[in-house]
């Protein structure tokens, strides 16, 4: 394949998101993305030792106090719905997809920032439906990449193929975020089918951040 090409696909890309059709079984998960490269100066203190919460009857996997479940969409609906007055983000990410990769430091400092007030969810997209290749196939590489990242936030892996998925959610690509309110109710979805947030898409600093940060002000949650 010519430079010119691989330039033209590179930026299309960028403009148009990470869809499914670009989804690869083989695609190889790139561990070297800089663990916790965002500043994190201003997270807050837990006034108590706080556990990650989890799924009931989920297949889990643990490693260094990092961990990671099996799950559908049904049953992360059933979770937020549990959360007890927390916001609530979910990370649609996949591990071919790059600007995916890119933000994910930023969901994990994210739950730094408000340990104790939020719950940060990743929803790894990888499965793709094949026989040979079932949900649990992938968790070895993925708990690399979790640990490298000290993602001790609530790791999901698809249990549902990510076609099926994107089309019950009416998605074309990811990323893509969800911010629930302390209701459980969603509030708003991040993607960039629309072009909302430009060529580059939606990114925590700019647009999710922010936004937690003025939910909290305006709920003016107590600490616990």
């Amino acid at each position: 394949m010519s430079p010119q090409v691989l330039c033209i696909l590179g930026s299309l890309i960028l403009f148009f998101g990470c869809s499914q059709e670009g989804s690869t079984a083989d695609a190889p998960l790139d561990v070297d993305v800089p663990a916790q490269s965002v500043d994190t100066s201003d997270a807050e203190p837990a006034t108590k030792k706080t556990q990650t919460p989890s799924i009931p009857d989920a297949q889990t996997f643990e490693h260094e106090g990092v961990t990671a479940q099996i799950a559908n969409w049904e049953q992360l609906q059933e979770f937020i719905g549990t959360q007890n007055g927390k916001i609530v983000v979910v990370d649609l990410w996949s591990s071919w997809c790059e600007p995916c990769l890119r933000e994910f430091p930023h969901l994990v400092a994210l739950q730094k920032k408000y340990p104790e007030k939020i719950v940060c969810v990743s929803f790894n997209l990888n499965y793709d439906g094949s026989k040979d290749s079932p949900p649990e196939s992938g968790s070895e590489e993925l708990m690399e990449f979790y640990t490298k990242q000290n993602a001790k936030i609530v790791n999901l892996i698809s249990s549902t193929p990510d076609e099926d998925l994107y089309k019950k959610l009416d998605l074309a690509s990811i990323p893509a975020a969800y911010v629930y309110g302390t209701d459980g109710k969603l509030l708003k979805r991040f993607d960039n089918e629309t072009q909302a947030y430009g060529e580059e898409g939606f990114t925590y600093e700019a647009h999710i951040t922010p936004m937690i940060d003025e939910l909290l002000v305006e709920t003016k949650q107590p600490e616990k």
